[in-house]
């Protein structure tokens, strides 16, 4: 891979991860409410789900997908139950805020709940079969194909570590600790609005 050819694939991939949208919604929401290391496990489980995606789009599976309407919608409804769970979830949480709290079971759930939001949202195939198409030719070395999904991956949980690292630091907790309450309804609002409004795209 040229140096032309991975700043190519860094840029697209970079710029991906930083638009806006459930995933960022997700990532946030465990930074804020279960602490910087969750927010870090979230980002990791995250990236591990774009680099699965970015493996089909690589192999070719990604056309298979998108053109089974049934495997497809079935994701896409997947993924609009689980945003409807988290926001229900934030909306009844009547637990105390404690960012020190290390546990492990909460750091799996995490990790599920990142891997989760990347490989349920179709969107995000349809990405990378769209961007990687320029870079798919039969007579890509193995080496390569593997850095193709391997940047895809990284790129995406550095993004979302530094972005968890930032929203983290002691003056935003400070405001978020005295607001929780009203951020975590907020917030749950959010992921059920967004649910609805993704589920009404789907029946149009």
């Amino acid at each position: 891979m040229t140096l032309i050819t991975f700043a190519q694939v860094f840029i697209v991939c970079l710029l991906g991860a930083m638009s806006p949208g459930p995933s960022m919604a997700v990532v946030i929401n465990n930074a804020i409410f279960k602490g910087r290391y969750n927010g870090i496990i979230t980002s990791i489980g995250h990236g591990i789900g774009i680099a699965f995606y970015a493996t089909f789009a690589v192999l070719g599976l990604g056309l298979v997908i998108k053109t089974n309407l049934f495997l497809f919608n079935g994701l896409k409804i997947l993924s609009v139950i689980f945003l409807i769970f988290i926001g229900m979830k934030s909306i009844l949480n009547k637990e105390k805020l404690n960012l020190k709290k290390n546990d492990i079971k909460e750091n799996s759930v995490s990790f599920l709940q990142g891997f989760s939001i990347s490989i349920l949202n179709p969107k995000i195939l349809i990405w990378f079969i769209a961007i990687y198409s320029q870079f798919m030719s039969a007579d890509n070395e193995l080496i390569f194909n593997i850095c193709l999904v391997s940047i895809a991956g990284i790129v995406d949980a550095c993004w979302y570590i530094l972005l968890t690292l930032v929203i983290t630091t002691a003056s935003a907790l400070n405001f978020f600790q005295t607001k929780i309450n009203v951020i975590q309804k907020i917030q749950g609002f959010f992921f059920i609005t967004l649910g609805f409004i993704l589920l009404i795209n789907l029946l149009l």
